[in-house]
C-alpha cells in the first residue's frame, strides 16, 4: 500500500519578493523621470535637435522647419535667399561653410535662428535683438 505525504517547505522570507517589486518600481519611476527630462529638452528647440515631430514640435515649429528647408536648399544651390518671410540679418562665409542669422515670420510669430550650412546643417534658436 502506498502512502502519500504532503510536504510543505518554507521558501524563505517574503523579503526577496518585496525587494524585486521595489527595484522594479524604481526602474519604472527612473524611466518616467528620464523620458520626461529628455522630452523637456527636445521640446525647447525641436528644430535644432532634429525632431520637428509631435509631441515635441507644434505647428509653428513644423512651419519653421519647412521654411528652413527652403533656405538650406537655396544656400546649397548658391541662390539668394528670396523669401518674403525670411530676413537675413547677417551672413558670413568661413571654413567652407555659410553662417546665417535669420529672422523668420512663422504663424504670426517672429523667430530668430542662427544657421550653419556646410557638409552638415546645424541651427539654434537665438533671441531676436
Amino acid at each position: 500500500m502506498k502512502r502519500w505525504v504532503l510536504v510543505l517547505t518554507e521558501r524563505g522570507s517574503d523579503r526577496e519578493g518585496k525587494r524585486r517589486r521595489i527595484a522594479a518600481l524604481l526602474v519604472v519611476l527612473g524611466g518616467l523621470i528620464g523620458s520626461w527630462g529628455v522630452g523637456t529638452v527636445l521640446a525647447s528647440d525641436p528644430i535644432g535637435y532634429g525632431v520637428p515631430v509631435w509631441p515635441f514640435a507644434d505647428t509653428a515649429d513644423r512651419a519653421e522647419n519647412a521654411l528652413l528647408t527652403q533656405v538650406v536648399t537655396a544656400v546649397r544651390d548658391k541662390l539668394p535667399v528670396n523669401h518674403d518671410r525670411v530676413q537675413v540679418l547677417k551672413r558670413t562665409d568661413a571654413y567652407g561653410s555659410e553662417f546665417f542669422t535669420l529672422k523668420l515670420q512663422v504663424d504670426g510669430e517672429t523667430r530668430c535662428r542662427e544657421l550653419v550650412v556646410g557638409l552638415d546643417v546645424n541651427s539654434r534658436r537665438v533671441p531676436c535683438s
